[in-house]
This record gives structure tokens, sequence and C-alpha cells, in this order.
């Protein structure tokens, strides 16, 4: 991959001028140009001081720390140096709240009684009974599972706070996973954020709890995010780097920032040159779609509610590629148990099912689960394309080729 960037000092790092005045030691991530060997980069980080922490392989990267006070001074004369390609700073964020109004997390909840009332027009029953919640009869999941069509087989990354596998609902589809916080450590979820997603990609269809859109998924727990939705950037980035060189097949990241960053966005690249079709959501803040949504290279998905308006919440623009079920989802949480929560982040990982679905039938990467998801999508009415792209898609309409 080959970069030309210009860059200047205030381009380093989201929040860098702020990061600048802390004194103490600061980690940085350097990418080297291929000619630099692993020679070379040892001579140069020596050079300049640096501890040498991690390499991110797929980049191209290392993980580096500036003693207290000299972070400025060597990220300057590390852009210098003709064998970097960039640098920035590894900073530490909240991931699920991202400075938005509304939390990717949980958004708090309409009243119970009203949702449950709303939910009957999407099934001839009553679709709050049984296993099925109503975001999963919205998109038609039902109709996919007739012909056969479960996720089954399809490798889905939760890029996330972890899993709890050991819920009865999603024991059976775990199937292993990685720790980007602590390689020695199972990526347990400690927050619930990443169970709750996990329930509706692929909860296991047994007649009890619930169900998610592709029920026969298998599901690999990444967790980038501690028990506070708080994580690094080179969390993120390890994360997906892992996406891509495990052989997931779909991501779901139902997290996000107000800016972007470099490197994140390389790592988006290089999950979908690897294969993986990432699934982003488009934020909370009612206003413009955070990343790594907004990048070109991952699905970005708002919100509806049982209505099917957008939710309030709902983050908009034109990077908005389709719009999926996100108000009063219910879902699996740690312990067994099972809550309901609102957020982009639960109209993700709909989508995420529904590419499962895609991958099933044959569309291989990104621009392929596209294709499909579009090819089954219909617009919702009195939504703008910035609201909801091109619409919601029908699982039963989905087709891989």
């Amino acid at each position: 991959m080959r970069l030309i960037l210009v860059l200047t000092l205030a381009a380093l790092v989201p929040g860098a001028r702020a990061a600048q005045d802390n004194a103490g030691p600061k980690r940085l991530i350097v990418g080297f140009k291929a000619t630099a060997d692993a020679a070379q980069q040892a001579d140069i980080l020596k050079r300049f001081h640096l501890s040498d922490l991690e390499a991110i392989e797929g980049l191209n990267a290392r993980i580096v720390e500036a003693p207290a006070g000299q972070f400025q001074p060597a990220a300057v004369r590390l852009m210098a140096d003709p064998s970097v390609y960039y640098v920035e700073e590894d900073f530490y964020t909240n991931w699920l709240n991202a400075g938005a109004p509304a939390s990717f997390a949980q958004v708090a909840l309409p009243d119970l009684g009203r949702i449950m009332a709303e939910l009957p027009k999407f099934e001839k029953g009553d679709a709050s009974q049984g296993e099925l919640p109503w975001g999963i009869v919205r998109v038609g999941a039902q109709d996919a599972w007739s012909r056969g069509v479960d996720g089954r087989g399809v490798k889905v990354a939760v890029i996330d706070t972890g899993i709890d596998c050991s819920h009865p609902d999603l024991a059976p589809n775990c199937a292993g996973g990685y720790n980007a916080i602590d390689f020695s450590k199972p990526p347990m979820d400690d927050n619930s954020h990443g169970t709750h997603v996990a329930g509706t990609i692929a909860a296991v269809k047994d007649g009890k709890g619930v169900v998610g859109v592709a029920p026969a998924a298998r599901l690999y727990a990444v967790k980038v995010l501690d028990g506070e939705g708080g994580g690094s950037l080179t969390s993120i980035i390890k994360g997906l780097v892992w996406a891509g060189r495990n052989g997931m097949q779909v991501a779901n990241m139902s997290l996000g920032s107000p800016m972007g960053s470099v490197f994140m966005r390389l790592a988006v690249t290089y999950a979908k040159s690897k294969g993986v079709a990432v699934i982003a959501a488009a934020g909370n803040s009612g206003g413009s779609v955070g990343y790594p949504a907004a990048y070109e290279d991952t699905i970005a998905v708002a919100a509806s509610d049982s209505d099917d308006k957008i939710a309030e919440f709902s983050s908009r623009g034109k990077q908005v590629d389709f719009i999926a079920p996100g108000v009063g989802v219910n879902s699996t949480v740690p312990g067994g148990k099972y809550d309901r929560y609102s957020g982009t982040s639960m109209a993700t990982p709909h989508m995420t099912g529904l590419a499962a679905l895609a991958v099933q039938q044959g569309a291989k990467g990104k621009d392929a689960v596209m294709a499909a998801l579009k090819n089954s999508a219909k617009p919702l009415g009195g939504l703008k394309p910035e609201e909801q792209g091109v619409g919601m898609p029908a699982a039963g309409a989905i087709r891989g080729r």
C-alpha cells in the first residue's frame, strides 16, 4: 500500500494539542514504509529513544512509547524520516459514548408499555412473545430461515467489549476470539454491550430466550473495550487486523469516535482487503456520522424505531448506507439474562446478521455483501437518503450472487 501524505503536527492525533500539554509518557503508532526492514526500524526507534512495545504486522507499524516530555520532538522528527509513512498518538477514549448526548451502548428507553403496544404490527401474532424480538421480525429473518438460510458456517467477529459465551443462547455459536487488551485472558464481556450485540446477530434458535438474525453463524469475541466501554486506538486497530488475519467474513463494530484516525482507516482497509465486510454503527449524536462508520470501506448503519422512523438519536449523513431496528431491542446480556437497549449499536448487529445471510449464499467481501444488501433493501417512507441510505434490507430477498 503506497501512501502520499502531507503532514503537520496538528494532524498527528485526535486531540493532539491536549496530549502535548501532558508531560507523562506517550504511546505512539509508527508506520514504516516497506523499504524499512526490521533492523532499520529498530535503529530508528533507538535513535529517537523510543521503547518498542508491539508490532502491528498487517500495517507494517509498531506501537512505541516516548519518554516524558519527548512526545512532540520525537513525533516531529519521525515524520521527517524517509522510512516512516505516518505517526499517531495511541489515545484512549470511551468508544461507546464518544462525547455524544446519547450513548452508543444504551440510550434511555421510552416507556416499555408503549413499545410493547407498538410491536404487533410486524407480525400477525404478538412479536413480543416467544424468542422473536421485534427487530428480527421487522427485517424478515424468518423468510430467510424458511429457505434454509440462517448464517450457518459464517465467521462473524464482534469487535466490542467481549461476549459472555456461557449464555445459553450464545454458547452453541461461540467459536473463539481474541483479547486485544490482555492477551493472557479470554475475551469475556465485563460490560454487557458486546453480549447484547452478539445476541441480535446469532442467538441460537431453540424456542427459548431470544433468537438472532443469523442463528447458526459462528461468533468470535474480539475484545477491544474494557468494562467502562473505553479502549485505546491500538486495541481497535489490533481487533480489526486480527479479524483480517483470522479469516473473519463479517465484523460488527458497534462503537465509534467523532474523530477519525489514519491508522484506524488503514486497519479497516486492511480488513476489507482480507475479505471482511465491516459493519459499523453510524453513531448516536443525532448529527454527523462517526468513525469508523464514516469510512468508505465500512457499511454504516442508522437506527429506526418500531414506527419505521429514524430514531431521534441516530446520526445521519451521506455516509449512511442502511437503516435497521435500533430502539427497544431485546437481546442477551451476561449471566444468562436479557435486556432492552437502544442505539445504532443495536441497529448494526441486525445488519451484520443480514450480511452473514448474504455470505452464506456466496457473497464474498465487503463490496459483494453491500451489493446483496442493497438489492434486497427498500426505502422507508418519509425518510431522506442521509437518514436511511437505501433503506432496510429484507432477509428473504437477500441473495449472495
